[in-house]
C-alpha cells in the first residue's frame, strides 16, 4: 500500500474515561496498551503520526511520537482534538489528517485509503459500518481550522453535526461479520474485544 506524502494521521487519546474509570489508552488488551494498538494501526497508513492528549499531566508510550494537547480549557472533546491535529499538520506542510480512536483497536488497515476515496473532490470524509457513521474516523484537510473554530463556538462538539454539517463523504464498511469501528467503554467491552480477536484475529 501506497502512503501519501500529504496526510499525517492522528490517534485521538484524550477522553476522560468516564465510564471505564481509567485512561482507556493504557487499558491492555492482551498484554499490549490500547495506544500501542492504534500506532501499529495507522502508522503504516500515513506518512508521519502523530497522537493528542487533552493535556500533559498524563503522559502515555507513544512510541517517540509527537504528542500534541488541546488548546487549555474545558475538555471540548475529539472535536478540540482534530483542532489541534489540523493545526500541527498545518505548521508541518501536510494538507490532510486522518483521525482514529485509540478505544478501537480492530478499526480498518485500509481506513485511510478508503477515507482518501470517499473524500475526492471534498474537503473531509468519514468512516461508516452499515450505514451508522463513525466520525472520529476521518480525513480532514488542514484548510477546515477556521471553519472549524466557527462551529465550536458556543456548544457545538459532536462530531457529527460537524461532519455532516460541512458535506462529508462516507467510507462504508461492512459490521460482518464483526464490526470494526466497535470500541472500549466499560469492562465487559474489553471481554468483548477479547472474545473478537481470540476468534476473528481482525
Amino acid at each position: 500500500m501506497s502512503v501519501p506524502t500529504s496526510i499525517a494521521g492522528c490517534i485521538l487519546a484524550g477522553g476522560q474515561s468516564r465510564r471505564m474509570g481509567e485512561d482507556k489508552a493504557r487499558l491492555l488488551l492482551g498484554e499490549t496498551p490500547l495506544i500501542t494498538h492504534a500506532i501499529a494501526r495507522l502508522a503504516p497508513q500515513v506518512a508521519q503520526l502523530i497522537v493528542n492528549r487533552h493535556d500533559g499531566t498524563q503522559p502515555i508510550d507513544t512510541q517517540g511520537l509527537p504528542v500534541v494537547t488541546d488548546a487549555p480549557g474545558d475538555h471540548l472533546g475529539p472535536l478540540a482534538g482534530l483542532l489541534a491535529a489540523l493545526d500541527w499538520a498545518g505548521r508541518h506542510d501536510f494538507a490532510f489528517v486522518a483521525t482514529a480512536a485509540v478505544d478501537t483497536p480492530f478499526f480498518p488497515r485500509d481506513l485511510v485509503p478508503k477515507l482518501v476515496a470517499a473524500a475526492q473532490g471534498l474537503d473531509m470524509a468519514v468512516a461508516s459500518s452499515d450505514g451508522r457513521l463513525h466520525p472520529v474516523f476521518g480525513l480532514w484537510k488542514v484548510t477546515l481550522v477556521p471553519v472549524l473554530l466557527d462551529f465550536m463556538q458556543g456548544s457545538r462538539r459532536s462530531m457529527n453535526d460537524w461532519a455532516m454539517s460541512q458535506g462529508a463523504g462516507i467510507a462504508e464498511w461492512t459490521s460482518l461479520p464483526y464490526d470494526p469501528f466497535f470500541n472500549i467503554n466499560t469492562p465487559e467491552d474489553m471481554d468483548m474485544a477479547l472474545r473478537l480477536r481470540a476468534e476473528y484475529r481482525p
